[in-house]
């Protein structure tokens, strides 16, 4: 494909998965920057943060005036509550025109905890902030969706079910792929709209099967830009393996998004855009591309 074309493909599409700022992270723009970079070059973005509700950001920017299309989210860290119902209403209630992503557990998850190898929830270096207070991994309780029996906790079906009251969207979050497997069949069989958040990903690493059979029940599989932009090492995240993933589930189940907002990476249409360039490369095809940045996440919309 031409730059044209994949440009033309990039304006028609959604990124479902944007750090915004102002966050405890450092990040790149806030709602209003962010709508002044992207106005006429993407369609839609999915705005997440580790810590706050983003619907309010969303109303306060007067995106109402705007072309490009802003989704609310929450995610269920101790920052929000942890796994809160109320939140969801209300965020859910705010986002009067579309419906809001509920991101579980990330930061706090017991299975990025595991894998995150500093001492603190948030390590310093990630915030570069002299004023920054960081705390002990330990003075917090790990989350997990499921006791040892793989059953999951009341509180997080009490979550799915306001999920599928007001409409939402599910995303996995930084769960274990065991964990992720137990509550997404869950989810799927209440008919709530479920993403795997980036199953590839290394302290994630859902094996292949069940990432295919997942996906044979309705969940759609993401796979983000910046898991290969910021890999520690350049075969961490081969683009060749990517493809092949892809086409093993199938770009009717699939979804590509940025996970960017970091300072340093592109804003959501140039990540995306170099994201195409380098799947193309590897066999990915228009159609394909097509399915996974435009059809899919509007179904997943309901556009």
């Amino acid at each position: 494909m031409r730059d044209d074309e994949i440009d033309r493909i990039i304006q028609r599409s959604y990124d479902l998965h944007f750090h915004i700022g102002p966050d405890i992270l450092p990040r790149k723009y806030n709602v209003r920057e962010l709508i002044q970079q992207e106005q006429g070059k993407i369609a839609g973005i999915a705005l997440k943060s580790h810590s706050f509700p983003t619907i309010t950001g969303i109303i306060a920017s007067g995106e109402g005036e705007s072309a490009l299309k802003l989704f609310g989210s929450v995610t269920m860290n101790y920052f929000m509550g942890g796994f809160n119902p109320s939140a969801i209403y209300a965020s859910s209630t705010m986002s009067k025109n579309f419906p809001i992503i509920v991101w579980f557990p990330t930061i706090h998850a017991e299975n990025h905890l595991r894998h995150n190898y500093s001492n603190y929830e948030i390590p310093p270096e990630w915030v570069k902030d002299p004023e920054f207070k960081p705390r002990i991994k330990t003075e917090l309780k790990a989350v997990r969706v499921t006791d040892w029996n793989n059953s999951l906790f009341d509180k997080c079906v009490r979550v799915l079910k306001m999920i599928k009251k007001m409409g939402c969207i599910m995303a996995t979050g930084h769960l274990s792929w065991e964990e992720t497997e137990v509550l997404a069949t869950e989810a799927l069989k209440e008919g709530i709209k479920v993403i795997i958040t980036h199953p590839n990903q290394k302290d994630i690493a859902m094996p292949l099967r069940t990432q295919k059979d997942l996906a044979k029940k309705g969940a759609y599989i993401e796979h983000c830009y910046v898991m290969y932009l910021d890999r520690d090492n350049k075969d961490d995240y081969p683009l060749d393996e990517m493809a092949d993933k892809i086409n093993e589930v199938g770009a009717d189940q699939c979804i590509l998004s940025s996970d960017a907002g970091q300072m340093g990476n592109p804003c959501p249409s140039e990540s995306l855009k170099e994201f195409v360039k380098l799947l193309l490369k590897e066999g990915i095809t228009k159609s394909q591309f097509e399915k996974m940045l435009i059809k899919n996440p509007e179904t997943i919309l309901g556009m």
